[in-house]
């Protein structure tokens, strides 16, 4: 199935706001805690991530063949149906615990604001409230979803440039800088900064999920890919590195909120509240992006008859709504079920399938395109793109990858059992 360019409603803004939306979810706000312990190491990580985040967004766009029709399509015509089937359901669930996880955070910081004696059950409700207005949203079109998704980008991005304005205000002052942590820049530390700022950046691949949703697709695909990536790994540097050069970094070490307590110190009060607030607009956009892009997960892999057909229903506004709707119920699951310390297993083991799901679909998405590699000066870009995946997935350990593979037999039985009913292989559901 294929929708007429003109009629697809992600227009290249939508599409940067999507990657960039994606990308700055609640890591950059929480991790210079994190990070300030390893003094220089951590704007060499940034670095290292950036490029390498920058490798694989060249990577994808190198693979995307200009029709617009998604990432499993562009894997499957290269490497075969399978892998193809395989990458994007890995994708697909590693998503759930992510926007869990941004629905509790913005939950959070709102029933924090609203009731500030009401202990954990309000950030819950508001949580799994939130979880349902999203997927209104999204039920509601494609456009809906995408301007809300620029809405909470532009948000973002001011509140990222306020604090970058703060920290420059306090360099050109007469104060002396603050030193960083005395951490030597060694292997072990560097490592330990790249593995932080990966999660931070994951993300990048967003444009090239959806399935005939953006327009000019050979134009705006590469431009969000590259442009977007760009634009985070380069705002990220700046906060990172600008805050422990204006705040010692102990007090951002043993901050709970860094960026917000930051800007308490630097400009008062009113600028930490309303950065708060910028942190709740940006993980409730994070998860926002990652629902509509999840949604057409399902989708592509029911065109194919790889999941149940009902997932490649559309709504009267083109929206593939079983999928938003299982996805709000998955994620609904998930948060319920993190109140429960008897259930508490079942989200740690799907926080495991995150960081895997994604790097098996960077690896996947990086061996299509050096199969399909035909320029010299690509290989730069491509080589790098595959250590950099490999690298990650060495890092991220034995016990996740077992999981990881536990999830992908899964995905074949369930294909399995989809497939073998089928009277004519290939045809799409009307």
């Amino acid at each position: 199935m294929n929708i007429p360019t003109s009629r697809r409603p992600l227009g290249l803004m939508m599409s940067m706001s999507l990657v960039i939306g994606t990308m700055i979810g609640s890591g950059i706000y929480f991790l210079p805690s994190s990070l300030a312990p390893l003094g220089w190491n951590t704007a060499l990580g940034w670095f290292i991530s950036g490029a390498g985040a920058l490798c694989l967004a060249m990577t994808f766009r190198f693979l995307m063949d200009g029709t617009g029709e998604g990432i499993q399509h562009n894997v499957e015509r290269i490497i075969g149906e399978v892998p193809g089937f395989l990458a994007i359901f890995a994708y697909w669930a590693s998503g759930f615990t992510s926007i869990a996880a941004l629905n509790i955070a913005g939950g959070s910081i709102i029933a924090t604001m609203v009731f500030p004696e009401g202990g954990d059950r309000p950030g819950i409700i508001v949580a799994v409230a939130l979880v349902w207005l999203l997927t209104a949203i999204n039920l509601s079109g494609t456009r809906s979803a995408g301007r809300l998704q620029v809405l909470s980008v532009i948000i973002k991005v001011i509140s990222l440039l306020l604090v970058i304005g703060a920290c420059l205000w306090v360099m050109v002052g007469p104060e002396p800088l603050q030193e960083m942590a005395p951490a030597p820049v060694s292997f072990d530390n560097i490592s330990g900064a790249v593995a932080l700022t990966l999660f931070a950046l994951l993300g990048f691949e967003a444009a090239s999920i959806p399935v005939n949703k953006i327009s000019d697709p050979g134009r705006n695909i590469p431009l969000a890919l590259i442009g977007g990536t760009l634009l985070v790994v380069s705002l990220y540097l700046l906060v990172s590195t600008g805050l422990v050069l204006v705040i010692p970094w102990q007090d951002i070490a043993s901050s709970s909120s860094p960026v917000s307590d930051a800007l308490t110190q630097l400009l008062g009060p009113i600028a930490g509240t309303l950065v708060a607030l910028c942190i709740m607009v940006s993980v409730i956009g994070c998860a926002n992006g990652l629902l509509l892009i999840g949604a057409d997960c399902t989708y592509s892999m029911a065109l194919r008859r790889e999941v149940p057909q009902f997932f490649a229903r559309t709504n009267t506004r083109g929206v593939p709504h079983w999928g938003v709707v299982a996805q709000a119920i998955g994620v609904s699951v998930l948060i319920l079920a993190n109140t429960s310390r008897g259930l508490s297993g079942m989200f740690t083991f799907m926080a495991l399938l995150t960081t895997g799901g994604v790097l098996v679909f960077y690896l996947l998405g990086v061996v299509a395109a050096i199969r399909e590699n035909r320029k010299v000066g690509r290989w730069p870009v491509l080589l790098l793109g595959l250590a950099f995946a490999a690298f990650a997935t060495y890092g991220s350990g034995l016990e996740t990858s077992l999981w990881v593979l536990v999830l992908l037999g899964i995905a074949m039985v369930v294909r399995w059992a989809c497939k073998r009913n089928v009277p004519t292989p290939g045809t799409v559901p009307a």
